[in-house]
């Protein structure tokens, strides 16, 4: 039996829903007037990436979604405890901390490959592939099942990068990992990472990078 959606529908009312839930939940007085995911303006859109434009392009990331799905031959994996891997919630024990994730979409290919996505609307494709092996870890204790492989679906471009293998980050490294950020935290030692200030939203108040709104920086080991 053919069924009919009516996409523009399912678009607005998932729009709607989101709003209300940002008011309910987070921000009783928002208003999608401030809505503003990046500043960069161009001809075409003097106001920058406001809440019209994620509006009308959000739709089109939903076609272009729907479009490569037809198209790519995957399906939902799903986990040995019988959960469709759709925004996959995963809580697991790692370095002596509960480490919390979900991950977008787990595929299963028609080779019987196995593989972990992860949705983008970024104008970027990140350089690095840590997330996706840092998923596939903690799939692997959460479900006991290792993902082949792993990708970023780009929705500016409709499709997926180039897909990695995901066997360069084990789960020791991973315990190792969260031990170090852990000991951090509790000692309070930020490092800074100057090679991501661009995309860093807090810039202003960043000791290293003179933010106006930062505060001096207090001992370190012993110096000033």
């Amino acid at each position: 039996m053919d069924i009919t959606i009516d996409l523009d529908k399912v678009w607005n009312d998932a729009w709607n829903a989101e709003i209300e839930d940002i008011i309910k939940y987070q921000d009783p007085n928002f208003d999608t007037k401030t809505l503003r995911q990046s500043s960069r303006t161009t001809k075409a859109n003097p106001d920058g990436e406001n809440a019209e434009w994620w509006y009308v392009n959000g739709r089109k990331f939903l076609d272009s979604w729907i479009a490569w799905r037809k198209g790519s031959g995957w399906n939902i994996w799903t986990t040995p405890q019988g959960v469709p891997a759709i925004e996959l919630m995963m809580e697991i024990k790692t370095g002596g901390v509960n480490l919390k994730g979900a991950v977008d979409r787990v595929f299963i290919t028609p080779e019987r490959e196995i593989i972990v996505v992860d949705l983008k609307t970024g104008m970027r494709t990140p350089q690095s592939d840590l997330q996706l092996q840092v998923y596939a870890c903690m799939l692997e204790r959460a479900t006991g099942i290792r993902p082949d492989f792993g990708a970023y679906w780009m929705a500016r471009q409709g499709g997926t990068s180039t897909p990695v293998r995901l066997n360069k980050f084990t789960l020791k490294k991973l315990d190792e990992m969260v031990s170090l950020f852990q000991k951090a935290r509790e000692d309070n030692l930020y490092l800074p990472n100057f090679e991501s200030c661009k995309m860093c939203s807090v810039q202003e108040y960043c000791y290293w990078v003179d933010g106006e709104k930062s505060s001096q920086l207090g001992e370190i080991n012993g110096n000033k």
